[in-house]
């Protein structure tokens, strides 16, 4: 009895997997995306004999630098500085002034005029003063000239500090009794600033000087007459105008 239910289920089984196998093939087969082994021989395109014959020039590429790496290049770089010493830094120009100043009241008027040249900062330059005056009922007419030395700081905007030494000068003193003195000896000095504002190369000017002066070894042709020096100061404001470069 055993034997028999062992072979019923044998059988059982073997009708049960046959069953599986022939639907998997009937479905593999029945797809539209079964995969088959294709045809492995393929046609070739036949050339002409003029494409044959046919001369191919070789195409030379454009070059391209940028495909290079650059050459790095390294630059020194200055050390800090404030912007208190950027401002009064003077730069290497050369500067040429003319600066002049004028005055004139009911009982005296004068002039001066100056030239000069600055480099890198150090100026030098030269004043030349003209003076006429009435005092204790005598006129008197002078001119003095001075070697001036200075020193310029800033770029485009300027200060300039100077100080004058006076080297040469002449005056002539006429009494209301027409008593003439004369004097050539002259010592004096004296100092000044300079306001610069530059527009391109020319620079505008504003100046203030001042002036010390005493003539001595007065001398006339009247015996009778005498004078022992001659003694002046004053201040003036003048404009000029410049080139720098």
């Amino acid at each position: 009895m055993r034997y028999k239910f062992l072979l019923l289920f044998i059988f059982i089984f073997f009708v049960s997997f046959s069953y599986v196998i022939a639907q998997s093939r009937y479905d593999f087969k029945g797809k539209s995306t079964n995969i088959r082994e294709g045809d492995r021989s393929f046609k070739q395109k036949k050339r002409t004999y003029e494409e044959e014959e046919r001369i191919y020039e070789p195409v030379y590429a454009p070059f391209n630098k940028n495909k290079f790496p650059k050459k790095t290049t390294y630059q020194k770089q200055r050390p800090y500085q404030s912007e208190d010493r950027r401002l009064t830094k003077s730069t290497k120009k050369i500067r040429f002034r003319y600066l002049s100043g004028t005055y004139k009241n009911d009982y005296q008027e004068g002039s001066r005029l100056t030239y000069s040249i600055i480099w890198d900062g150090a100026g030098i330059g030269q004043s030349a003063f003209k003076y006429k005056t009435i005092l204790d009922d005598a006129t008197y007419e002078l001119e003095h000239k001075s070697l001036d030395v200075a020193y310029t700081f800033g770029d485009e905007y300027t200060l300039t500090f100077g100080s004058s030494a006076i080297y040469s000068g002449t005056l002539t003193a006429t009494t209301d009794e027409n008593d003439i003195y004369e004097s050539s000896s002259v010592t004096g000095y004296g100092y000044f600033s300079v306001i610069g504002i530059e527009f391109g190369i020319f620079e505008i000017l504003f100046a203030y000087q001042y002036v010390r002066f005493s003539f001595v070894e007065i001398e006339s042709d009247s015996t009778s007459a005498y004078m022992a020096s001659f003694k002046d100061s004053g201040n003036q404001y003048a404009t000029g105008i410049g080139i720098a470069f």
